[in-house]
């Protein structure tokens, strides 16, 4: 049935209400009811009332017949057509994700079928079963444009936990390292060498874990989230724990050795490393006041200071500080886990898995670095040897007028690369075992077990254990060559700066390329692109 004004406004008993018409259809027939206008409304239009006729593919209309009701407008229903059938349903499809997590609306309307209300069509939704989340506007979008499909309705995600994680009371990255200055230079009197605490101090506070906050889906089901993972507290040496806090059990150096907080005292000789004293090894910080004498060692799990040379000694530690310098006389070495830091470095090997920091020169010795090498002080000089560095070497002059050769190397962590081509030789060796076991398993396992010998049982069994412990040190070696393969393609951008002078007889080497020095070059920088060295600005 229809019921439709002209134009659209609602009759009612006002002076001036607009006629109005509406078609019906039954088993007798179609039939047209005009009403007449109130006071000054409109009449209705015989094209209008056609048109719709049309629409509803109503055949064999009466139209002159059509022409008088619509003049006459008697307001009494008048057959203009035999009756065709009854007129097609429309559809609402309603689909369901699989997840439930999303509905989707869309409204079938065949031509000639009767209208649809809104009310049917949120009825079919919830039908079927949609309770959840449903978007009225776009419920509306598909009630007015039939054909259209919309996402009607959309549950709400779980929120998964958190997991527990620790949060520190210290910067443990800026320790032995010098405070590093706004034009990039590094200020050598500031070294924030030692992390100081006292007995009692909040060292770390764990922050627990979240249960989440669970979710609906859209026929309004309940989504449980997953809880966050608890972890246990890094307690190391000297420390203990208070609820969830970690606090210091003496007053000492701060240390985060293999992921757990220690607190350290720390050694202190007054004089030299000598005959004296002969080698010192230690498990906390060791300073010396004096120097370090050749042939002797100092050795420690944390930092080490030394306020006079090392000269053809040997010094190693967490970070290393040498104020005066190192002679290495061809045989002197300084080994870091993270920094070093010295006045000057001379016929010496120093290697660091942080940055190296010079404040004069290096010369003619073999320097590694995990990060930097900067030699930026008042001469910031390197000549001969070779200087390596797995981000970045900067310095203010590098070769001599002479052609002393001088290589520098970036994009490459020595400690990593060795590390690399150690496992994989193990993981190849442990893989050949683990195929190894595994065949001798599948021998006996397709043996009688009940006429198996005791020795061939405990055999059997070892057998089962060394394959599944074989297995695990696979994959553990097989994460980390991924781990170390990623911070190769970090590596790879690493660059060169030179403030001041570059001389022939300097070899720049970046990854695997390699570019000789041949002509006297000022304020550059090098650095790969495009499977090629170039040079660019210092800046």
């Amino acid at each position: 049935m229809s019921d439709v004004k002209n134009p659209a406004i609602t009759p009612d008993s006002l002076p001036g209400a607009d006629g109005f018409y509406k078609i019906e259809q039954n088993d007798d027939g179609v039939f047209l009811t005009v009403n007449p206008p109130v006071g000054d409304g409109a009449p209705v239009r015989e094209p209008i009332v056609m048109a719709e006729l049309k629409n509803r593919d109503i055949e064999g209309v009466n139209f002159a017949a059509i022409m008088n009701i619509v003049r006459e407008a008697s307001g009494a229903p008048v057959k203009i057509a035999e009756a065709t059938g009854p007129a097609a349903e429309p559809e609402v499809q309603v689909r369901v994700d699989r997840d439930r997590m999303a509905a989707a609306l869309e409204i079938v309307q065949p031509k000639g079928s009767r209208p649809l209300t809104l009310d049917e069509v949120l009825a079919k939704i919830h039908a079927a079963g949609v309770v959840q989340g449903i978007d009225m506007d776009a419920v509306r979008r598909a009630f007015d444009r039939p054909g259209t499909p919309v996402t009607c309705a959309r549950g709400d995600a779980a929120v998964n936990g958190a997991d527990a994680f620790i949060k520190h009371a210290y910067d443990m990255n800026l320790k032995g390292r010098p405070v590093e200055l706004e034009d990039g230079r590094v200020d050598f009197k500031d070294l924030n060498l030692f992390t100081v605490v006292a007995e009692n101090a909040l060292l770390a506070e764990k922050v627990p874990p979240t249960q989440g906050t669970p979710g609906v889906d859209v026929l309004g089901q309940p989504i449980f989230p997953k809880p966050g993972k608890d972890m246990p507290l890094p307690l190391g040496k000297n420390v203990y724990a208070a609820g969830n806090e970690i606090r210091s059990g003496i007053a000492g150096q701060l240390q985060l050795q293999n992921n757990k907080l220690h607190v350290l005292p720390v050694i202190e000789i007054k004089g030299d490393v000598d005959l004296s004293t002969g080698n010192v090894e230690f498990v906390g910080n060791v300073v010396v006041r004096g120097n370090v004498q050749s042939g002797f060692t100092v050795k420690a799990d944390g930092n080490v200071e030394i306020n006079g040379s090392v000269s053809g000694g040997s010094v190693e530690g967490n970070s290393v500080v040498i104020r005066m310098g190192i002679q290495g006389a061809q045989r002197g070495c300084v080994r870091a886990r993270e920094n070093v830091t010295t006045k000057f470095i001379e016929n010496a090997t120093v290697s660091a898995g942080g940055d190296v920091m010079v404040n004069d020169v290096i010369l003619h010795s073999h320097v590694s670095a995990g990060k930097r090498v900067i030699v930026e002080g008042r001469r910031g000089f390197i000549a001969g040897g070779h200087v390596l560095a797995a981000e970045e070497i900067r310095a203010k002059t590098v070769g001599t007028h002479l052609a002393v050769a001088t290589d520098l190397e970036v994009g490459v962590n020595p400690a990593i690369r060795a590390e690399y081509n150690e496992l994989r030789k193990n993981m190849k060796q442990n893989e050949i075992s683990l195929d190894q076991a595994q065949k001798a398993l599948t021998v006996l396992r397709n043996v009688n077990q009940a006429s198996l010998p005791p020795e061939r049982r405990e055999m059997l069994l070892k057998l089962t254990k060394a394959q599944f412990n074989l297995a695990g040190q696979v994959d553990t070696m097989r994460k980390r060559l991924t781990e170390i393969e990623l911070l190769f393609e970090e590596m790879r951008y690493g660059r060169i700066r030179v403030s001041d002078v570059v001389y022939p007889g300097v070899k720049v080497v970046i990854g695997q390329l390699v570019k000789p020095i041949r002509e006297t070059l000022k304020y550059v920088s090098f650095y790969a692109e495009d499977g090629e060295i170039k040079i660019g600005s210092f800046r």
